[in-house]
């Protein structure tokens, strides 16, 4: 194949698939009494990035603020974690990740005949804008997971094209639930984030989307009353608890920073698993026959970078050097541009 006719690597195998009425009742009761019995969750931003520069290499790049902080993109969401792997962290949920009502629809997505779960999570939050320019999930190679890689490098190995032959093929299906229809969307981009967007519209009830998120961009829309999106004060140590039978509660320590009833909230309950066309496919996953390193990752992109005559500092630590992170951003940007007029790109005011 020649690089004129390479697939764009942030276009999805097939566009997301709805499937309505996803989960039992019972199964609803089980994975929100989890959420509710198992705080204070973290926020989202909170699990992955460490700087702007690594939130930047995933959602965003092209008109990246010199001044940007990582407080810019906060919003009160937030994420715990039900199973991770084969490790299942609250085992009221042991026998659903492990079912073939999660597995098959991924399979099903790639025509593959072998699968396995790599993560079952939930995120959580209340009224809120969406600072997010769109993102993709991350992608799982060979020998480099979110288990051992930051997200923000296994995003520039997706935008760079560069190891299409370690990736492992993945799927999501992610069920929401969204009450109110004064915002609350999903906005995705399944022709490439050049083109056009598409959007699913709330409410939301037990309505699952499969899809190929790893080659997507798609971002949350802002939610709730207009009047009730500012959340300020939020840090990165800011948590989410339950509060009765109806209610959430951010706190930053012992301070409550604001509260939400359930039928103002926006939930997901987001599941992943990887897929493989054959039984040999698998077992060189398995067996870790043909694993990338993250040495091997960083000298693949080095020489990529100097290929195309860009003049840099080869960095002594490249996966903590903010610089290098950057430029790597700068060098592989691709991110949206256009917005349904619905669901318009939130911007943090500027900063006195």
């Amino acid at each position: 194949m020649t690089n004129a006719a390479k697939r764009h690597p942030l276009i999805p195998v097939v566009p997301p698939e709805v499937l309505h009425g996803f989960y039992t009742p019972q199964e609803i009761v089980t994975l929100f009494g989890v959420v509710r019995e198992h705080g204070p969750w973290r926020l989202v931003l909170a699990h992955h990035f460490a700087s702007a520069e690594e939130y930047l290499a995933t959602s965003g790049g092209r008109d990246r603020k010199q001044d940007a902080r990582l407080s810019d993109f906060t919003a009160p969401v937030f994420r715990g974690y039900f199973a991770r792997e084969a490790a299942v962290i609250h085992d009221e949920v042991r026998d659903l990740y492990f079912s073939r009502k999660l597995l098959e629809p991924v399979l099903r997505l790639h025509n593959a005949r072998y699968g396995m779960p790599l993560n079952l999570l939930f995120n959580l939050g209340g009224p809120s804008h969406s600072f997010d320019a769109g993102h993709f999930d991350s992608s799982t190679w060979r020998g480099m997971t979110v288990v051992n890689t930051p997200v923000w490098l296994l995003s520039v190995m997706s935008k760079s094209g560069l190891f299409d032959a370690w990736e492992v093929k993945s799927g999501q299906v992610i069920t929401y639930f969204c009450p109110s229809d004064v915002g609350g969307g999903f906005t995705y981009w399944p022709d490439g984030p050049d083109l056009p967007p598409q959007r699913f519209a709330a409410p939301f009830d037990n309505t699952a989307i499969l899809s190929d998120n790893s080659h997507m961009y798609h971002r949350r829309e802002a939610n709730g009353p207009h009047e009730r999106r500012d959340a300020t004060e939020l840090t990165m140590t800011s948590s989410l608890s339950s509060h009765g039978d109806d209610a959430w509660v951010v706190r930053d320590g012992d301070r409550e920073i604001e509260r939400f009833s359930h039928r103002e909230s926006r939930s997901l309950f987001h599941y992943t698993a990887l897929a493989f066309d054959d039984l040999a496919d698998m077992t060189r996953y398995l067996d870790h026959t043909d694993d990338l390193t993250s040495d091997k990752v960083f000298e693949i992109l080095v020489a990529d970078l100097k290929t195309r005559g860009i003049r840099f500092s080869e960095p002594s630590d490249p996966m903590a050097d903010r610089e290098f992170v950057a430029l790597l951003t700068d060098t592989y940007a691709m991110a949206p541009r256009n917005y349904p007029a619905e669901a318009p790109l939130d911007v943090h005011a500027a900063r006195p």
